[in-house]
């Protein structure tokens, strides 16, 4: 099965990759045409047994793109945070440009190309309306994914924590400290709110995304244990 993965660099992302890779499959895994670390990619993925694909973030370019490869599935898997925006000199409203503005560009493209089924990386609490600058954009992001004419499953996870290439030590703090309230909450029957909120980890969530990808139902989102 062809698929392409969209924030393959990241966390997520390249874990996506590397279990696409892993059983056989052709991922095109995409790397921004001007990023700094080109060459390391290539070889990481390469090494992995995916194609590189740095086409321009553009719609034309992305449909035309998808025309030629013909992927049965495109995961989108882009985020950004303060940190890395200030790496990559983002300014302005980085979850507008990035969280959404990536997102609504993929789904425009899929919706001029061959109409891949779309999986669409979320998050927990995802609304447009939300007071959260974060989920309200993410949410907005949602919209436009659904709203592309293409088949489409959203992953709304919790806290994901693991190994990455920027450390966060915060947020494993509070994977940590929130799975232990969830625990106990759980005993006192809030079973229901231990299953939505509970971490996972990288490589549970990419192995579950790829099953949003094959078995689920367009039109699917699943958050919680439907992530594990």
């Amino acid at each position: 099965m062809t698929s392409f993965i969209l924030g393959a660099t990241g966390y997520v992302g390249r874990e996506v990759v590397r279990q696409l890779a892993v059983r056989g499959d052709k991922p095109y895994a995409h790397v921004r045409p001007d990023s700094k670390e080109l060459a390391r990619w290539q070889q990481a993925f390469g090494e992995m047994g995916a194609t590189v694909d740095t086409t321009a973030w553009s719609v034309d370019a992305m449909a035309a793109r998808w025309r030629e490869v013909k992927p049965s599935v495109v995961y989108i898997c882009i985020g950004t945070t303060k940190k890395k925006a200030k790496t990559d000199a983002l300014v302005g409203n980085i979850y507008e440009k990035v969280d959404y503005g990536l997102t609504k560009l993929a789904a425009d493209a899929a919706a001029a190309s061959t109409k891949p089924r779309l999986v669409y990386l979320s998050s927990v609490g995802a609304n447009a309306t939300s007071g959260s600058a974060y989920l309200a954009w993410r949410g907005k992001a949602e919209d436009a994914v659904k709203a592309s004419g293409a088949p489409w499953v959203i992953a709304r996870p919790s806290m994901i924590h693991g190994e990455r290439d920027e450390g966060r030590p915060g947020e494993a703090a509070v994977s940590v400290v929130g799975d232990g309230i969830l625990a106990v909450a759980g005993l006192f029957g809030a079973k229901k709110l231990r299953a939505k909120y509970r971490s996972t980890t990288g490589d549970i969530l990419a192995a579950a995304l790829i099953r949003l990808g094959e078995h689920v139902a367009p039109g699917t989102i699943a958050e919680g244990d439907d992530l594990r």
